[in-house]
């Protein structure tokens, strides 16, 4: 004996969104709002949302070779005629002053400003100074640097120089060298 149980019905698949793409909600669900919500306004700080360019601009020496980027063709124009028509040059009055004028057309103009002076030498500014080679307290003493012969002979050695050789140790070296040489030179003539 066999028993025939009838198709079951195609179950209805879940769907989220109807055919014009709204969600489908409850009815129930989508029409009572939450009790007690209120939706509140941003609290605080307003440009917190503002996407703004963190990085300053800020311009280099070339910003002259190049336009701005919101110029127009005729403000291009004028620029470049401005640029041509207004010259900056350089003036040097007796007494040793000088001044950078503006001049229209190849006029001078009264419009000469005088720059400012160039900051003074380091070497007569006491403040500037390092510290003095002997020891404030006294008691303090560097070694005594060796003689620059005997760092020769060290660089000559192929030894490692000592605290206080010069620097150009190898070029006075070779120089000696050289003396030497063309004192054997001499002597054997």
């Amino acid at each position: 004996m066999t028993i025939q149980l009838p198709t079951p019905k195609p179950a209805a698949t879940a769907r989220l969104y109807d055919e014009q793409g709204q969600p489908l909600l409850p009815a129930a669900v989508a029409s009572a709002p939450a009790p007690g919500y209120v939706q509140n306004l941003p609290q605080g700080d307003a440009r917190v949302m503002q996407h703004s360019d963190p990085i300053k601009y800020k311009a280099t020496r070339f910003e002259q070779y190049f336009p701005p980027p919101d110029e127009t063709l005729g403000g291009a124009a004028v620029r470049h005629v401005v640029d041509k028509v207004i010259n900056k040059t350089d003036v040097n009055l007796p007494g040793g002053v000088h001044l950078k004028c503006m001049t229209l057309l190849g006029i001078p103009t009264p419009n000469c400003i005088n720059p400012p002076a160039p900051p003074s030498a380091k070497d007569g500014d006491e403040r500037l100074s390092m510290a003095p080679a002997t020891s404030l307290d006294g008691e303090a003493h560097a070694p005594k640097p060796p003689s620059v012969e005997s760092c020769i002979a060290m660089y000559r050695a192929g030894k490692p120089l000592e605290w206080g050789c010069p620097v150009d140790t190898p070029n006075r070296a070779v120089d000696t060298e050289l003396r030497e040489r063309a004192k054997s030179a001499a002597a054997a003539h």
